[in-house]
């Protein structure tokens, strides 16, 4: 996607920026303690068939999570971590006018849980000794989540109505999408002293799915004749949306892109920051 493209080509500007700024390089770091754990707070965007822009303020949601880190060395950490934020875009906010009068619309939380391995590949100090760290990571995880239309003024579940044909004899390839499912996560971040047993850090996490349906688009129009008998006169309303902002646009549009002309899996991403807190065993002495 083209969102993604940007990204990767904003974090590769990032670390020659963070590299070029190092200082004090000859510094030497003390060795991390084991066991890290911390909160998240920053925001939920993604990629997809209705993403417009790389950032769409307007859709760009708060994303919460918790994470705990082993560090087996200074430069590898295996981390635990789990999230939650929401997504949405809709082709009403859309500049060009083919997506405008598509006029499709969707939001839905997601929840993840992942395991990623972290690897530090940069490290400086200032004056104080404070040393900060860039990093890289990667892994799998899973996550939920179930796409929603807002339509006379009530949240309906888009996968029960299969607004795309899924689950009917007249598309035999469309089947119902899972809505837990697997996931990439990969990601870019610094992590920064703040004290003896705390640390800021900041990270960009692009999560790659193996769905095109975040947001409940991706193929092309089903028959309404298909869709009244599965899914009723809602799985008709919301496949199709065009008519209600532009009435004289209405054709028969079954068999026409819904979605990209190239298919493709979305992406969810979570930006910001996490508070970590380091925990050292505690050293019983035993008297004998």
């Amino acid at each position: 996607m083209k969102s993604t493209g940007n990204i990767i080509w904003f974090a590769l500007a990032f670390i020659f920026f963070i590299q070029n700024a190092e200082a004090q390089k000859g510094a030497r770091m003390p060795r991390k303690v084991k066991i890290e754990g911390g909160i998240f707070f920053g925001a939920s965007n993604y990629a997809g068939t209705l993403e417009e822009k790389i950032i769409n303020y307007n859709y760009t949601l708060p994303g919460y999570g918790a994470m705990i880190r082993y560090n087996f060395t200074n430069k590898f950490s295996l981390r635990f971590g789990l999230d939650y934020g929401t997504i949405e875009d809709a082709d009403s906010a859309a500049s060009s006018i083919g997506r405008n009068q598509r006029n499709l619309s969707f939001k839905t939380s997601i929840t993840d849980g992942y395991l990623a391995g972290e690897y530090y590949f940069a490290t400086w100090s200032d004056r104080y000794k404070k040393f900060s760290q860039l990093y890289i990571l990667g892994g799998i995880g899973s996550f939920h989540f179930n796409p929603k239309a807002l339509y006379n003024g009530k949240w309906y579940s888009l996968q029960p109505l299969g607004t795309e044909g899924q689950g009917t004899q007249e598309y035999p390839d469309r089947v119902p999408y899972a809505l837990d499912q697997v996931f990439i996560p990969i990601g870019l971040g610094a992590r920064f002293t703040l004290g003896p047993s705390w640390f800021l850090n900041f990270e960009c996490r692009a999560n790659k799915t193996f769905t095109g349906y975040l947001d409940d688009v991706n193929l092309t129009y089903a028959a309404n004749d298909v869709l009244l008998a599965q899914g009723g006169a809602l799985a008709v309303a919301l496949a199709n949306r065009t008519a209600e902002k532009y009435p004289d646009k209405v054709t028969n549009v079954t068999g026409y892109p819904r979605g990209s002309k190239k298919p493709s899996d979305d992406w969810f991403y979570f930006t910001g920051f996490t508070l970590t807190h380091t925990f050292k065993p505690k050293r019983h002495c035993y008297s004998f």
